[in-house]
């Protein structure tokens, strides 16, 4: 085929299976086609497909984030089962239909000629245009031009974004305006269908993708979320992305309710949308955090089983926005099911990484596609599985089949016991700390948190450790030989500790000590347009590897709170998010272990002290 930048630009209808603003009649999404014209000839084309809850602006004055300066909320003892959604989605929609709609006509074109904003459609799409490809972009329920009420994690969104892939494969109606009934058909797609786009954008990809849809050949989800809990929630905590606190899945809904910016059209469904906002407020239950059926319903990985597309992963390692525990766990399972998948981890943020130089990522997005959509032989199957960006050197990448890569070697941090006292304790007081929450001085909290010498602070245990120098426990390392270790997996910590209040936060951090410039968010442009991550204009002392939390009253599941009796001990583990890092020779390590993150949990003004024993903690590291 050859190339073409000559397209038509399309608006239609698709009849999707839900009734969510409850007027009688299924919802009608607005879908937008950019398709090469030579489709108008008869030929036949690949659609790159982009599910786009963002797509029609957004109501940037609705979003008011949660209070997040509150106390934890005790519970007695529950004995609560495991949730479990029914995943059938199909017998889960139950649309009442009193107003079928009636097909009065067939149109060949639905040709839209209005200048139209798109928010977060990145310049690909065009690239994929120039290369042959369809694009489809659908904003979904109660955006701009559609109707239905935003539903938010909910299985109605994914029910009404696999909507489209159905129409592209002549299973459901599409019709040229909201009213006329006159239907259009997808005749110039072969049917043959990729999902892409980038944070919740990936996330409707992996969505779709686990319903099994027929036509959905492959995603591309870039910094996607497998598991709505663990993007909101982390054990009993109500944990959103770092930067985002207070964010919710309902904020979330309104913030893309973009029906409401036309004042007429809000009115008719402002009643519905309301009601909706209150359910989604009940079943996400900040109150206790606890995951519940509801949360099991938006964990895609539940779902794996049923995903028949291939999947490739792009995610960034720096990325506290949706961080790696959504597509670690992704690729670990669909590894598991034996899955076709890919995998890269560039050492951006929460970014688009096409032009970064070395890594070549448009080059690995064409040919991925073009075997999956046009069946090329781009030889893109015979290549490593997994890729990652080095924090050292970022134009080396290391290459493996699997990840964790296999040949390293899992050693516990080691931590002396007979050095310190048998029992540690810290206080968990925000307020005696240097957080201001007025001017919102995290970094300086983190700084004190990392590195204050003080016998004053008392706000966390910290451990130090120099893998390169001291002797390691697995006894096979020699550490002593390498310039750099690499660090990579999920790693757990646990100890066993006892709490003066019948809850508490419990957080942990590792962290790497040494002064260094690291890399940055700042991209630094090449004369070809690529760019690599600048680095620190000066040396940073620090910088955080991963981190993990958790609510004291969950320390058995994330769905059940258990009493805590104050004084008494228990064990409490939980896992850090998933990190693949390189640690120069001449830096340490640092555990810490502390109670509020002001950065990610709420900020109690209960005073809480935990005391640990000492010879407990424990924290195995899987080292390359």
């Amino acid at each position: 085929m050859q190339e073409t930048t000559k397209c038509i630009f399309e608006r239609v209808y698709v009849e999707t299976p839900v009734d969510t603003d409850k007027d009688g009649m299924l919802d009608l999404v607005a879908v937008f086609i950019r398709r090469p014209a030579s489709t108008l000839e008869g030929e036949k084309v690949p659609a790159v497909y982009v599910a786009n809850p963002y797509l029609m602006t957004c109501n940037e004055d609705w979003y008011v984030p949660h209070d997040v300066d509150r106390d934890l909320a005790v519970y007695p003892q529950q004995d609560l089962p495991k949730p479990e959604a029914n995943p059938n989605l199909d017998a889960f929609c139950c649309a009442q239909v009193q107003k079928p709609r009636v097909t009065k006509g067939y149109a060949e074109t639905s040709l839209f000629e209005e200048e139209v904003e798109f928010e977060c459609i990145s310049e690909i799409n065009a690239h994929f245009n120039e290369r042959g490809y369809a694009s489809v972009f659908c904003g979904g329920l109660g955006t701009r031009f559609s109707q239905g009420v935003n539903m938010t994690g909910c299985r109605e969104e994914i029910l009404v974004f696999r909507s489209v892939i159905d129409w592209l494969n002549g299973r459901c109606r599409a019709f040229t305006n909201l009213t006329d009934n006159i239907e259009i058909k997808a005749d110039w797609c072969t049917g043959n269908v990729a999902m892409s786009g980038k944070s919740y954008l990936g996330t409707m990809c992996i969505g779709v993708a686990a319903t099994g849809v027929e036509g959905l050949k492959t995603i591309i989800p870039e910094a996607g979320i497998s598991n709505w809990y663990d993007y909101y929630r982390c054990n009993g905590l109500n944990l959103p992305a770092i930067g985002w606190q207070g964010d919710d899945l309902d904020i979330l809904a309104k913030y893309c309710f973009s029906r409401a910016k036309d004042p007429e059209d809000y009115a008719g469904v402002r009643e519905v949308f309301e009601e909706n906002q209150n359910r989604l407020l009940e079943a996400e239950d900040r109150e206790s955090a606890n995951y519940n059926e509801f949360w099991d319903a938006g964990n895609y990985l539940k779902q794996i089983d049923q995903i028949k597309a291939s999947v490739f992963i792009i995610h960034g390692l720096n990325d506290w926005n949706v961080k790696t525990n959504q597509c670690i766990p992704l690729f670990q399972a669909l590894e598991k099911q034996g899955t076709a998948r890919k995998m890269l981890l560039h050492q951006g943020e929460h970014v688009f990484v096409y032009d970064l130089q070395g890594s070549r990522t448009v080059e690995y997005m064409d040919r991925w596609l073009d075997y999956y959509l046009k069946g090329i032989d781009t030889g893109i199957l015979e290549e490593p599985q997994v890729l990652v960006e080095s924090n050292l050197n970022q134009l080396q990448w290391a290459t493996s089949d699997t990840w964790p890569p296999a040949g390293g070697q899992t050693c516990s941090f080691p931590i002396e016991a007979s050095a310190y006292p048998e029992t540690m304790t810290f206080v968990d007081d925000i307020s005696k700390t240097v957080f201001r929450k007025e001017e919102d001085n995290l970094s300086q909290w983190r700084d004190e948190l990392v590195l204050s010498e003080e016998t004053s602070y008392q706000n966390r245990l910290c451990f130090r450790w120099d893998p390169f120098a001291d002797a390691n426990p697995a006894g096979t390392l020699k550490p002593e030989e390498r310039e750099e270790l690499r660090l990579c997996g999920t790693f757990r910590v646990s100890f066993t500790a006892a709490i003066d209040k019948p809850t508490a936060i419990l957080s942990a951090m590792l962290v790497d000590l040494g002064e260094d410039r690291r890399i940055t968010a700042r991209q630094d442009k090449n004369e070809d347009g690529s760019f690599l991550f600048g680095l620190e204009e000066e040396p940073s002392a620090y910088k955080v590897i991963t981190r993990g939390w958790m609510n004291a009253q969950n320390r058995s599941s994330n769905w059940s709170k258990e009493e805590v009796c104050p004084g008494e001990f228990y064990e409490y583990s939980f896992s850090m998010i998933p990190m693949d890092y390189r640690l120069r020779k001449g830096h340490k390590l640092a555990l810490l272990i502390y109670g509020t993150d002001a950065e990610a949990t709420q900020r109690p003004s209960v005073v809480t002290s935990v005391t640990v024993k000492t010879a407990s903690i424990d924290t195995e590291l899987y080292v390359l």
